[in-house]
């Protein structure tokens, strides 16, 4: 009898297609505020990335001095990139009204998912690497020199790729951090 229940409640081969409701004017105006302000903010950080410690050319790419400078690297592009997240926050509708406390707490629990689909969002699939600020390209093996383990970059390098077969455009990226950020 259970089998019976579980084969009837099985989705229709032929559903028709579902019609979405036509957005309002207020909702694209939304949506194309969110877009330029992530686009701002991208330009931001792209004029910070001189600030940003260069990815050492030493002869010897395993001495200490090349290590530290590889981490010191990849962490002042993550800094450049939770201001970015911040900069984004601020320019949501309601963050600003939030207390203090709350947009702080918001920022925190959110900061990593962010950073993740901004990420993905710059994944490369024909060289399998992720760019940053427009110049800096890498792949797993340059997140891992720069000390970063295994079984974080093959995650990140997976979750990347997922979510660039998605396709998703500017105002889909822009809808889904607001909403990671307000979820959080």
């Amino acid at each position: 009898e259970e089998q019976a229940q579980a084969t009837s409640v099985s989705p229709r081969a032929s559903s028709p297609p579902q019609v979405l409701p036509q957005l309002s004017p207020e909702q694209l105006g939304m949506i194309e505020k969110l877009v330029a302000a992530q686009q701002q903010c991208n330009r931001r950080s792209f004029s910070d990335r001189l600030r940003v410690t260069p990815w050492p050319m030493a002869p010897d790419p395993q001495s200490r001095e090349a290590r530290q400078q590889r981490f010191a690297h990849f962490t002042e592009l993550a800094i450049v990139s939770v201001q970015e997240i911040v900069d984004f926050a601020k320019q949501l509708p309601g963050f600003l009204q939030l207390s203090r406390e709350d947009q702080i707490a918001l920022l925190k629990t959110s900061a990593i998912e962010v950073m993740l689909l901004e990420t993905s969002r710059r994944y490369n699939p024909g060289s399998e690497s992720i760019t940053f600020l427009k110049d800096f390209s890498y792949n797993r093996e340059d997140f891992a020199k720069a000390g970063l383990q295994v079984e974080f970059i093959n995650p990140i390098f997976e979750f990347s790729r997922a979510m660039n077969e998605l396709q998703l455009n500017d105002a889909e990226f822009a809808l889904l951090i607001a909403i990671s950020i307000f979820s959080a």
